[in-house]
């Protein structure tokens, strides 16, 4: 199972060239604040973030193989580097793995079980790193994550 993982594009349209980029990805997921109309994301299974204005969900949940994912963008649960109430709610929904945006930076962590991912953001990373996404695959038990940067 292949999944790509983007957050925080804030505007930049860049998001038909990157699932131009495959053929083989399972699923496409934005993590909010794309401030981009719905009918623009129809590709991805996308989350309300703090500057989207439109009808998101403020979080989604996917089921893929052994995991329950939680989608969300994460700006009311994550302060600073504290994870605490960000794990508490993966585990409230019987989650063990958490796709989050909101702080523009990469991110893959384990934290009481539960495994956190940020993509970073799309259009300026706040670590001075260049705009990322994630490619994420997961077989069985095992998560493999990749930070890709992009220049678009």
């Amino acid at each position: 199972m292949k999944i790509v993982v983007v957050s925080d594009n804030h505007g930049k349209n860049c998001l038909k060239q990157i699932i131009n980029k495959y053929n083989d990805v399972d699923y496409f997921v934005h993590c909010g604040d794309s401030e981009q109309y719905p009918d623009e994301l129809t590709d991805y299974i996308s989350v309300k973030g703090n500057n989207d204005y439109y009808e998101f969900d403020d979080y989604r949940i996917l089921n893929l193989e052994n995991h329950r994912i939680l989608i969300i963008h994460g700006h009311h649960y994550v302060y600073g580097f504290n994870r605490r109430l960000l794990v508490e709610k993966a585990k409230n929904l019987n989650c063990d793995v958490v796709f989050f945006g909101h702080t523009h930076m990469f991110e893959n962590n384990i934290v009481d079980n539960v495994q956190l991912i940020n993509p970073g953001s799309l259009k300026y990373n706040r670590d001075s790193t260049k705009p990322s996404y994630a490619e994420v695959e997961i077989k069985d038990t095992h998560i493999k994550v990749k930070k890709i940067t992009c220049d678009f």
